[in-house]
């Protein structure tokens, strides 16, 4: 076997294994889990067709993240908004709290979020994949930090 031949199924294993990360990003761009759902398909199934495998000079994380960006953006060319729903539940309380909290931001502000708190992507590389400036980056990310705050006083005012 050749190694032209072997690379789309690594290709396909490491989209594999990204997939959850790449589904957590789509959801802050949806409207809904079956919206997300088929933007991590419609952006695996492009990146499979173009063939274009990621190198060390440019890991496919960052790529796929940015192409499923792209494609989100196409796809909402073409249809209406439709009002954002949280996603399913899941066994930890705390956990979905949280994760309601952030698909609750407006869309810019949980993007910039999950990929810098949550997916531990620089500034410079989560400007990059949402296509913003750094500068506008980091002021959705206080805007959602402060977000966080205002909710965590709130909750710790009902608690008392």
């Amino acid at each position: 076997m050749t190694a032209a031949s072997t690379a789309p199924v690594d290709i396909r294993r490491e989209f594999v294994a990204l997939l959850p990360r790449l589904r957590r990003f789509a959801l802050t761009l949806s409207a809904s889990v079956d919206d997300a759902d088929e933007l991590v398909r419609a952006a695996c199934a492009k990146a499979i067709i173009k063939g274009q495998c990621p190198t060390d000079d440019n890991p496919s994380a960052p790529w796929l993240f940015q192409l499923i960006r792209r494609v989100s953006s196409d796809m909402a060319k073409k249809r209406k908004p439709k009002p954002r729903e949280p996603a399913g539940e899941t066994r930890d309380k705390a956990g979905t709290e949280q994760q309601h909290a952030v698909l609750a931001m407006p869309a810019g502000q949980a993007s910039a979020f999950l990929l810098v708190e949550i997916e531990g992507f620089s500034y410079t590389e989560a400007a990059e994949i949402l296509g913003i400036p750094t500068e506008r980056l980091a002021s959705h990310l206080c805007a959602a930090r402060l977000s966080f705050a205002a909710r965590d006083a709130t909750s710790a005012k009902r608690r008392a």
